[in-house]
């Protein structure tokens, strides 16, 4: 199966700038996971593609803009509603396409979204040459956004339909090239994807599209319920194709240094409520997690022969008393006799 997607943090970097005069930039980050400022973060920092979206969400929501002001045409944040109102209607995933393409033609005025019958496959063509980016001039960062919307437009047909948009997925079309640098959100697809084309594409099988649906009852089609719907489904995804629990993706992380809590979430493209939820779930927390991989570190270096103190400064201790207090908890016993225990045993 695929990898984690991961995008990097030059990739949204244009938007955040383009914002920052009308956004707190760094709230919006702080509010998103990162532990950062934009200006210390590297920009080849990897990112889940999740963090994407609700950075996303969070400028829309500031801005009452829903095209975050990537458009010279605002639409207003409550504008989708609307929209995806009108795809509660749809029966089958080919109507669910054809609502979606015409109402949002109908909201930003112009045919940029289209759908086509090719002998056994319906294809969602999204063809933005001439849409009024504010950013037109960065084509890394449009094309990076093209991506973006296919992967938001598939999440949410997928939920909506109940899983046949991605049975029905046959092929991937991009704009962007193939060798473009970059963490690459296209790992997402679990399909063939075709770079370098002049327009973007989902294309999915014709029959299965057209296989009537179960309504999406008591679906949350607001804004806020997209966006939701949208970084939920990714997490789902993620996580089934990483296979293993919270919890060893939680200590793993951890052992590789991220011993805050919402680091680690934010590594996990999760929230961190989300997070103690599943670790909950799990019967651990994080604060026990990270007691558990400390121990185990200092006594590794107790056991190498490092000195209380040494270890102590290691693992970040306010100050040796603090380390003791912590061991003994652990332990049982204070790590100089935890130490003295180990030189005894080696004699």
């Amino acid at each position: 199966m695929p990898a984690a997607t991961r995008i990097q943090f030059w990739q949204i970097a244009p938007i955040l700038k383009s914002v920052a005069d009308q956004v707190d930039v760094d709230s919006l980050l702080r509010e998103t996971g990162l532990p950062s400022s934009l200006a210390r973060m590297a920009p080849e920092a990897e990112l889940p593609l999740q963090t994407y979206f609700r950075i996303q969400r969070e400028i829309a929501r500031s801005l009452n803009d829903l095209t975050l002001h990537l458009s010279s045409r605002k639409l207003i944040y409550q504008t989708g509603d609307f929209v995806l109102e009108q795809m509660k209607r749809a029966r089958t995933l080919r109507e669910a396409v054809e609502c979606l393409c015409e109402y949002f033609n109908m909201m930003h005025g112009d045919t940029y979204n289209a759908t086509q019958h090719r002998g056994d496959v319906l294809a969602l063509i999204v063809d933005d040459t001439n849409f009024p980016y504010t950013l037109k001039q960065d084509e890394v960062f449009t094309r990076f956004v093209g991506d973006c919307v296919l992967i938001k437009v598939h999440c949410l047909l997928d939920s909506l339909t109940h899983g046949v948009a991605t049975k029905a997925l046959q092929r991937v079309a991009v704009r962007r090239s193939r060798t473009e640098p970059g963490g690459d959100q296209n790992t997402f697809w679990n399909v063939p994807v075709t770079y370098g084309r002049p327009v973007y594409e989902l294309i999915y099988d014709f029959d299965l599209a057209c296989q009537t649906i179960q309504a999406p009852n008591n679906v949350d089609l607001s804004t806020d319920g997209i966006f939701a719907r949208v970084i939920g489904h990714i997490e789902t995804l993620e996580q089934s194709r990483d296979g293993r629990s919270i919890v060893a993706r939680t200590r793993e992380l951890i052992e590789d240094g991220h011993i805050y809590q919402d680091g680690v979430a934010a590594r996990l493209g999760i929230s961190v409520a989300t997070l103690r939820r599943r670790l909950s779930e799990e019967e651990t927390s994080f604060r026990t997690l990270l007691h558990q991989v400390r121990f185990e570190e200092a006594k590794a270096m107790l056991e190498r022969g490092r000195s209380v103190n040494q270890v102590s400064e290691q693992l970040d201790y306010s100050d040796i008393r603090a380390f003791n207090r912590a061991f003994k908890k652990w332990a049982g016993q204070t790590p100089a006799a935890f130490a003295k225990t180990m030189r005894t045993s080696e004699h």
